[in-house]
């Protein structure tokens, strides 16, 4: 293996993490906070805020400041990083972008004007006041599955934090970078460059409230109690499928069939094949394993 897998976190990754999950009206339905927290934070923006935002983001759908957060040096909260950013030169930016090995937008310099600008005014009105122990529990969470990388099989650990992806790196691979998020929920996903991956996984890092299932728990549940659901886990029991021919074959249309992976992917049911440029999935029966002495115990709790 001549990469290496690393676990890392900062406050900045999941206040962008946040912001993206806000902005992305197209996975609304999916995010287990809902259209309610969506409903909520608009509250907190006024208009021209709200119209700022969602304009940049529609003029740059994959712009990512990941690569920046994982290259700082000093400290990676929301002001420490963000007046690291501002301070970099229009050498610095191109040369930390380049490394990527991605394409360099001419207009780079003023893309982090309009960016930072915008994720001040998010932290201000929105991330500053979110429950500390999110950030706590996130911390937590990335120290452990550093632990865990010593002496285990990197791509092990890739799995089990994301419930079931399997990545098969390219010979140029240096590095793959595990990011916990908690906004985003329960989406998993990947920024792909040549030489390096950065995944967001989900993590639940708040407790249930009393007498409420865990997360995890209510994300199995759910995924079993659909029809179609089943069929497609029935599709994927002994051989891999791609999108296409998964919606081919259950004869829904592209956007249901995406709903519904989601929800299985999320309970851990099925495993994500990729190599970054294409995906396909088979069935991922551990996920079950263990299920009716889970919901025993729930029920006698």
């Amino acid at each position: 293996m001549n990469y290496k897998v690393e676990v890392d976190f900062a406050p900045m990754y999941e206040c962008f993490s946040s912001l993206a999950a806000f902005l992305g009206k197209q996975n609304h339905n999916a995010l287990e906070s809902g259209k309610l927290w969506v409903q909520e934070v608009q509250k907190k923006l006024s208009p021209g805020q709200l119209q700022q935002m969602q304009q940049f983001s529609k003029d740059n759908g994959d712009f990512t400041l990941t690569p920046y957060i994982w290259s700082c040096p000093g400290e990676r909260s929301v002001s420490g990083f963000l007046d690291w950013y501002d301070g970099l030169s229009s050498g610095e930016l191109y040369e930390i972008k380049a490394r990527f090995g991605s394409s360099v937008p001419s207009n780079l310099a003023e893309l982090r004007s309009r960016a930072s600008e915008i994720l001040r005014e998010w932290d201000e009105r929105y991330f500053s006041g979110i429950n500390p122990a999110i950030l706590e529990g996130l911390g937590r969470e990335a120290e452990f599955r550093q632990n865990t990388l010593n002496g285990t099989n990197g791509m092990e650990v890739y799995e089990q934090a994301t419930e079931g992806m399997r990545f098969s790196p390219g010979e140029q691979m240096k590095q793959i970078i595990l990011i916990p998020q908690y906004h985003a929920r329960p989406l998993v996903t990947s920024t792909f460059y040549d030489e390096f991956v950065f995944t967001s996984y989900s993590c639940d890092v708040l407790p249930p409230e009393e007498g409420r299932p865990a997360p995890a728990l209510l994300r199995l549940t759910r995924a079993l109690s659909d029809e179609t659901r089943l069929y497609i886990l029935r599709l994927l029991a002994d051989k891999q499928l791609s999108f296409t021919e998964i919606v081919r074959q259950v004869g829904l249309s592209k956007s249901t069939i995406h709903y519904h992976l989601i929800a299985l992917r999320a309970a851990g049911l099925v495993i994500v094949h990729t190599s970054g440029k294409s995906a396909a999935y088979s069935l991922r029966l551990e996920a079950l394993n263990g299920l009716p002495q889970r919901m025993s115990d729930y029920l006698k709790s």
